[in-house]
């Protein structure tokens, strides 16, 4: 018979330790695997305000602002003796995603209705004044000036540059763009995850065209308002569906493998490979999941792969090491 969470104790010690495993994380910018920690702390009821507050970094910092402003939102409502401290969190990322009009209307509520802190009253106020100053101070020629940016970082720039400023134009209407970025999917210089970036990009705005996309030495003319997303896929769908039993018997588990899945994807993106490769990719995702989290026996069960299993592995991992590490230099 299976317990349910909230029947099982976390001892102190566990507690004591997934907390300092997450806040390490977050100091090594290992966000992901900070996520995996709180996630665990969440299953048991044992995170805090501190570790919540860790979460909404990790989440900003991994691009994933809706789900940050979602957890901003809930917690001003479940957790009133930190409120302002949730605000504030979320008045920043409104900020930092040049959400000025919204920030503006929201603090303005705030001022007329709520009696607000000394402590946060002088910061708030410097935040509606800055916006204020943002939302007012020639937008136009400001969005062309960022857009050469980012055409020049395509050419000169690193990964890190690149991939910031793609972050903050693709909440922006692609068509004035659309033909100057086009030549870039095409060129084999280009690093995949920005292609990546760029089709995405093109497929959220209904690009419906054809457009010529090169990834890794092979060439395709693609219409993007034809593909799902990266996890849409139907190859994507097919690994999952054989992670199923994976995701009942350890959710934490599986959305570590299903992260590995979606970076090979999103690299790979839009090819895929051959539905016969499913299952041998399936595990190789799992094994390199019980690989990174060091779980017990994981060298066994990895020596039990199949050769096809471990080439998998061996390219996901290189694909990663090449890609992937250009983020935290």
């Amino acid at each position: 018979m299976s317990l349910e969470r909230h029947d099982i104790v976390m001892f102190p010690g566990w507690r004591k330790d997934l907390e300092q495993k997450a806040f390490d994380a977050i100091t090594q910018k290992n966000f992901e695997e900070a996520l995996l920690h709180i996630k665990k702390l969440e299953e048991f009821n044992e995170a805090h305000s501190e570790i919540i507050t860790a979460k909404t970094i990790a989440l900003v910092e991994l691009g994933r602002y809706d789900e940050a402003i979602g957890l901003c939102r809930q917690l001003m409502k479940e957790d009133e003796d930190n409120y302002y401290k949730y605000l504030h969190i979320y008045l920043s990322i409104l900020f930092q995603n040049s959400q000025y009009t919204e920030l503006i209307d929201l603090l303005d509520e705030v001022f007329e209705t709520e009696t607000v802190p000394p402590e946060y009253r002088e910061v708030f106020m410097q935040l509606h004044n800055l916006s204020k100053d943002m939302r007012t101070s020639q937008p136009e020629q400001e969005a062309e000036t960022h857009i050469s940016h980012f055409f020049d970082s395509l050419e000169h720039g690193n990964f890190q540059e690149q991939w910031k400023l793609l972050s903050i134009h693709r909440r922006n209407n692609i068509e004035p763009y659309l033909k100057g970025l086009i030549p870039y999917l095409s060129d084999a210089r280009l690093n995949p995850v920005i292609k990546t970036g760029i089709l995405l990009w093109l497929v959220e705005q209904g690009v419906d065209e054809a457009i010529e996309v090169e990834k890794f030495g092979n060439s395709d003319y693609i219409t993007p308002a034809e593909l799902n997303d990266v996890m849409e896929t139907g190859f994507a769908k097919k690994v999952l569906s054989c992670l199923e039993d994976v995701e009942q018997e350890d959710p934490t588990l599986f959305e570590f493998t299903k992260q590995i899945l979606y970076r090979f994807l999103y690299i790979k993106f839009p090819q895929t490979p051959g539905d016969e490769e499913v299952v041998d990719i399936s595990e190789a995702v799992l094994l390199l999941a019980r690989k990174y989290l060091q779980l017990n026996h994981s060298k066994i069960i990895e020596s039990q792969a199949s050769d096809n299993q471990k080439n998998w592995m061996e390219e996901i991992e290189h694909l990663e090491k090449i890609y992937y590490s250009q983020i935290g230099e």
